[in-house]
């Protein structure tokens, strides 16, 4: 238990990365498409964004090229092996600059309101304490900014959940939901 008393989230492995983000095993169960999820992000010339738990990088190049050579993506993750296979397979790609942050997604070292988004794909419910997590969003996005995150139901079950979108919805203004039997999409402005 944590202190705000929602347990901690499950880990995906490092291991298990490729196998997920496998183009046919994504469309043979019907999951995300990278190309066409990473449209919720508005992107704005210039803008810097933050993919806040980057993991294996299912996201990252797709939005890397969604927001475009003007821009800056910083991929995070806790784990920094992880980070070096993604700097490694995505070097001399194109779309935005690229950075990678080893980092605590509750902790985000970071400076208070110094990104434009946030994206956390199918991370927040992986963390110890989400609630911390979304105070500290909250604290690195700046006035006006974008706040997109993907939540899955069977991660984060409804007793988990709760608390996140009452906290969520006290703190920034919600712009768009979808709802779907394995996920929840959100986007927030702050």
């Amino acid at each position: 238990m944590t202190t705000t008393g929602i347990r901690a989230g499950w880990r995906t492995p490092a291991a298990l990365y490729r196998l997920i983000s496998s183009p046919a095993l994504r469309a043979a169960f019907g999951w995300d498409l990278a190309s066409r999820d990473v449209r919720w992000v508005r992107p704005v010339e210039g803008m810097t964004c933050l993919e806040v738990g980057s993991g294996g990088g299912f996201y990252t190049r797709a939005l890397a090229h969604h927001l475009g050579a003007g821009s800056e993506l910083i991929a995070l993750d806790p784990d920094a092996g992880s980070l070096e296979v993604l700097r490694e397979r995505l070097d001399g790609a194109p779309g935005a600059r690229m950075t990678y942050q080893p980092g605590d997604g509750c902790a985000l070292p970071l400076a208070e309101a110094s990104v434009d988004a946030l994206f956390y794909g199918y991370s927040l419910e992986e963390f110890g304490d989400p609630l911390a997590a979304i105070h500290d969003a909250h604290r690195v996005l700046r006035p006006g900014g974008q706040l997109v995150l993907f939540l899955w139901r069977p991660v984060i079950g409804r007793r988990r959940r709760e608390p996140v979108l009452r906290l969520l919805e006290s703190k920034f203004t919600r712009e768009r939901i979808s709802a779907g039997p394995q996920n929840i999409r959100l986007s927030y402005r702050r």
